[in-house]
């Protein structure tokens, strides 16, 4: 196997392991048992790496509809970000847990894992930049390339603290970390993707953006209305609690 390949499986892995101790310090901080954030953490790095497969493959389909092959080996970070709580929602209910909270714990994780996703990708030579020069050689181009994935890293892991501040501070309002990091990445993941290359037969349009634009502006508009819903359903809770008991 390739050396750059290996060394990119190796940050992802990287990017897991220290997004789990970031979800399993914060999970104690807000009151959790060891033994059931570690059935949460495992529950999430395998929800995952399966949303990072189902949107390998939802982005393979769009290209095969171009004429592209379907590859099926495919994984893309986003689609953890995406699918996890989707697929820890009921095995959280079924353990009686907060699903709200549960969230909280493990959204400042999510950067750590795509920002090292990123620096594999840098090492590897996938998902470069645009042509510039000066930038940086690529083993898929003879042109210089846009460090478009060091770029994107060192943002994921601003946006990490950014998270860590969120959810750590005293008036955080609980759920609304994870739709406000799906805004962030959103946001960020669409104007990234002006800077990043892609040959003319994947270049997928949807209403002038491309796929990972697209993608991007439903995920903004999912944590939009999400975050919403978290702030009314909190003043409704403080609307009934502040109404006098009456026999």
């Amino acid at each position: 196997m390739d050396i750059k390949l290996i060394i990119y499986y190796l940050c992802i892995f990287s990017g897991a392991v220290l997004s789990a101790f970031v979800g399993y310090f914060i999970g104690k901080k807000n009151g959790f048992t060891g033994k059931t954030l570690i059935i949460y953490i495992s529950l999430a790095l395998v929800f995952g790496f399966s949303g990072a497969v189902i949107m390998g493959q939802i982005q393979n389909f769009v290209m095969s509809l171009t004429g592209l092959p379907f590859y099926p080996s495919r994984m893309r970070i986003f689609g953890g970000l995406l699918f996890t709580p989707v697929f820890m929602y009921f095995p959280v209910k079924y353990l009686a847990g907060d699903f709200s909270l549960v969230t909280d714990i493990f959204s400042p994780g999510i950067y750590l894992l795509l920002g090292f996703s990123k620096i594999g990708c840098a090492v590897y030579g996938c998902c470069y930049g645009i042509q510039c020069t000066p930038g940086v050689s690529t083993q898929f181009e003879e042109h210089t390339v846009f460090p478009v994935q060091l770029f994107e890293s060192v943002l994921c892991f601003v946006l990490f603290g950014v998270m860590c501040f969120v959810v750590t501070k005293k008036k955080h309002r609980k759920g609304t970390a994870y739709p406000l990091s799906l805004i962030l990445y959103g946001v960020m993941r669409f104007f990234i993707e002006f800077l990043r290359y892609y040959p003319e037969a994947e270049r997928t349009y949807f209403f002038g953006m491309n796929f990972w634009q697209t993608v991007s502006v439903v995920t903004i508009l999912f944590g939009i209305i999400r975050f919403i819903h978290k702030h009314l359903g909190r003043s409704r809770d403080l609307q009934i609690s502040d109404k006098p008991y009456e026999e």
